[in-house]
C-alpha cells in the first residue's frame, strides 16, 4: 500500500513479510556463514573431550536455531543504523526501514522479540557460555557505526561474526581451550574480512556517493585480489594450527621408516587420534578458495553475489572433514574417555 505521495505505507497490521525481510529470511546465506564456524568448534570440541553424539547433535541444533535468530537480530540493528544510507544505495533502498514499510518503533519491538528468542537459546548453555555469548552484543551493536568512520568495518564484522568459534567450544566443553580456539577464532575472523570484501564490491559505487567506507573501497579493484589472497594465506594455516593444537592432525612422522608396514601403522594411528579427514577437507577448501579469488569479477554484481554465496561451500567442506574425524573415532572407540572438563581450561 502507498501513501498519497507515493511512498510505501508502514505496516499497521500483522503482515509478516516486512519483518521477514528485515531479518533477511529471504537471504539465508548470512545465517549459514554465521553458523559454519560454530559447527567447526562444536565438532572439534566434541572430539577433543570425547563427548557423545547426543552432545554434538544437541549443540549443532541449538546453534543452528541461534544463528538464524541472531543473524536476523544483527540485520535489524544494522538497518536501524543504516536506513538513511540504505535509501541512497540501489541494492538496499527497498529494505523495510529504508523503504518505510516498517517504522523504527516497529523495528525496535521486533528486535526485542529477536533478542528474547536469542536469550532463550543461550539459556540452554552453561554459565560460561551464557556470559561469553552476552559479551558479543557490544560488537554487534557498534559494527554498523564503523562503516562511517573507518575503511575497515569488515574487521569489526569478522571479530563479531565468528564469535561462535569460542561459544561453540565452551558450550561443549564448559570453557575454551585457548591454544585451539584462539587461532581458529583469529583465522575465521580474517576469513570473514576476505569474503565480506567481495560482498562489499557490489555496492562500491553507491557507497562512494553515500559516504560509506569499506575494505572494497580501500583496496580498490587492483588491490582486492592480492589482499584477499594474502588473507587466505594467513587464515587457512591458522585454522590448521588451531585444529592441530586440539590434537595433532597427523601421527608422529618418526613412525615412518620407509617400510609399507610403518606407513600402514602411521595411517592407523592418524585415523585413531588425528584429523585426516580434516586434512583432506582443508585441501579441497583451499582449492575452492583459489578458484573463488581467481575467477571473481569485481565489477559484476551477479558474479560477486555468486562468489560470496559460494563461501558457504568452504564452511560445509571443513565441517564435513571434522565430522568425519569425529565419527570415525567414535565408531572405532578411540575418542578420549573420561576427560575432565576442568582440564580443558587454559
Amino acid at each position: 500500500m502507498l501513501k498519497a505521495n507515493g511512498a510505501p505505507k508502514p505496516s499497521t497490521g500483522l503482515t509478516l513479510r516486512p519483518y521477514l525481510e528485515l531479518a533477511r529470511m529471504d537471504k539465508p546465506i548470512g545465517s549459514w556463514l554465521l553458523y559454519m564456524p560454530c559447527t567447526w568448534s562444536i565438532t572439534l570440541a566434541s572430539q577433543h573431550i570425547g563427548a557423545p553424539p547426543s552432545v554434538l547433535l544437541t549443540n549443532l541444533a541449538l546453534f543452528g536455531v541461534g544463528s538464524v535468530i541472531m543473524r536476523g537480530a544483527g540485520c535489524t540493528i544494522n538497518d536501524m543504523w543504516d536506513a538513511p544510507l540504505d535509501a541512497k544505495v540501489d541494492r538496499t533502498r527497498t529494505r523495510p526501514l529504508a523503504a518505510g514499510t516498517v517504522t523504527y518503533a516497529q523495528a525496535t519491538g521486533f528486535l526485542a522479540l529477536q533478542l528474547a528468542a536469542g536469550l532463550g537459546v543461550l539459556m540452554n548453555l552453561n554459565w560460561y557460555s551464557i556470559v561469553l555469548g552476552a559479551c558479543s552484543l557490544g560488537p554487534v551493536a557498534i559494527y554498523p557505526f564503523m562503516k562511517r568512520v573507518t575503511y575497515f568495518p569488515q574487521v569489526v564484522l569478522g571479530l563479531t561474526f565468528t564469535w561462535g568459534t569460542m561459544l561453540g567450544w565452551s558450550a561443549v566443553a564448559g570453557s575454551c581451550y585457548w591454544p585451539a580456539v584462539l587461532p581458529i577464532y583469529a583465522g575465521t575472523a580474517i576469513w570473514t574480512v576476505a569474503y565480506d570484501t567481495i560482498y562489499a564490491h557490489q555496492d562500491k559505487n553507491d557507497d562512494r556517493f553515500a559516504g560509506v567506507k569499506s575494505t572494497a573501497l580501500f583496496f580498490g579493484d587492483k588491490g582486492t585480489k592480492p589482499a584477499i589472497s594474502a588473507m587466505t594465506a594467513v587464515w587457512m594455516p591458522l585454522l590448521a594450527y588451531g585444529v592441530n593444537n586440539s590434537s595433532p592432525i597427523f601421527a608422529s612422522f618418526s613412525m615412518l621408516d620407509g617400510s609399507t608396514q610403518s606407513l600402514l601403522n602411521w595411517l592407523e594411528a592418524t585415523l585413531a587420534t588425528g584429523h585426516p579427514f580434516f586434512a583432506v577437507s582443508w585441501l579441497v577448501a583451499a582449492a575452492h578458495l583459489m578458484w573463488q579469488i581467481r575467477t571473481v569479477d569485481l565489477n559484476n554484481r551477479a558474479d560477486l553475489w555468486s562468489k560470496f554465496t559460494s563461501t558457504r561451500t568452504v564452511g560445509i567442506i571443513i565441517f564435513l572433514g571434522l565430522l568425519g574425524d569425529y565419527l570415525y573415532q567414535y565408531a572405532n572407540d578411540t575418542l578420549p574417555k573420561d576427560k575432565e572438563i576442568d582440564n580443558q581450561k587454559a
